[in-house]
């Protein structure tokens, strides 16, 4: 990837996996999100805003109630009453550290239905571009205690335009509304794995189109496409199609945003569409 350095960027969408900021009991791990926050307040100046996009109401809930459970193994009342109890405290959570650095952060919640309906679609986005345009700091998850998309087929009304399904999705959604000149994924691997000559995990650290070859092999059994990988090539796929580059990669890498910002190699970069690329 071309080196940003010394490049002021647009807007910037930080997706925040669960797998990053949760222990392996499943419980929150407030440490990581501090990271985060920091490695955003600490880089401010390299991009004109930020939204993050993040995930872990379900293990706060876990968290706060003394689970002995995954989100996995959860049932799906038991993942809402979760979401329901862990979203105040994820997002406090985001909130605390921000101040820390003088940030102003805000939350927002959103299910398929909302922005299928035409009102509350246009007044998401209007809030969302006013809020990026008073430097407050927008933090989104998908309203995890009244979604149901475990269990209920996709619904027929939701227009395909704006069906997410996971954080991934809505992050590449709002990172193309926005405009966005980035979208980082962090997640709990360095990126898309496929094999070498002799069968071995093999990094690939560009793509330049995701096709549905690559998709459907990041669904496989076998264990490279572990963490959801599809879900986020599908995510970069929308992104790509709007002219943003994503970066997938490891949320654990030391200064993981600040690289990114700056375009040192990375993980996994997946390149704009040239023919989507704004002029």
């Amino acid at each position: 990837m071309q080196s940003m350095a010394g490049t002021r960027l647009g807007v910037v969408v930080v997706k925040v996996g669960t797998a990053v900021i949760t222990n392996k009991d499943g419980t929150l791990n407030s440490s990581r999100i501090e990271d985060i926050v920091a490695q955003i307040a600490k880089n401010r100046g390299k991009a004109r805003a930020f939204v993050v996009v993040t995930s872990g109401a379900i293990a706060g809930g876990i968290t706060k109630l003394g689970l002995i459970s995954t989100p996995q193994e959860l049932p799906l009342t038991m993942k809402q009453v979760c979401a329901s109890v862990g979203q105040p405290w994820l997002m406090s959570t985001y909130d605390k550290y921000f101040m820390r650095y003088g940030m102003t952060s805000a939350q927002i919640l959103l299910t398929e239905e909302d922005l299928a309906n035409k009102y509350s679609y246009s007044n998401f986005w209007r809030t969302l571009k006013t809020l990026l345009r008073m430097n407050v700091v927008p933090v989104i998850n998908e309203n995890d205690a009244i979604s149901v998309r475990e269990l209920v087929p996709v619904n027929p009304y939701v227009p395909d335009i704006v069906r997410f399904g996971d954080n991934d999705k809505l992050s590449a959604l709002i990172a193309s509304k926005v405009r966005a000149s980035l979208l980082i994924i962090l997640t709990n691997v360095e990126g898309f794995y496929s094999q070498n000559e002799k069968g071995r995990p093999k990094l690939v650290t560009e793509i330049k189109k995701v096709g549905k070859g690559l998709i459907d092999y990041a669904k496989g059994p076998d264990r490279l496409g572990r963490g959801g990988m599809s879900s986020k090539l599908e995510a970069a796929k929308i992104a790509s199609r709007s002219g943003v580059t994503t970066v997938i990669a490891s949320g654990f890498k030391r200064s993981v945003i600040r690289k990114a910002l700056e375009g040192h190699p990375l993980g996994t970069v997946v390149l704009p569409n040239v023919r989507s690329k704004r002029k």
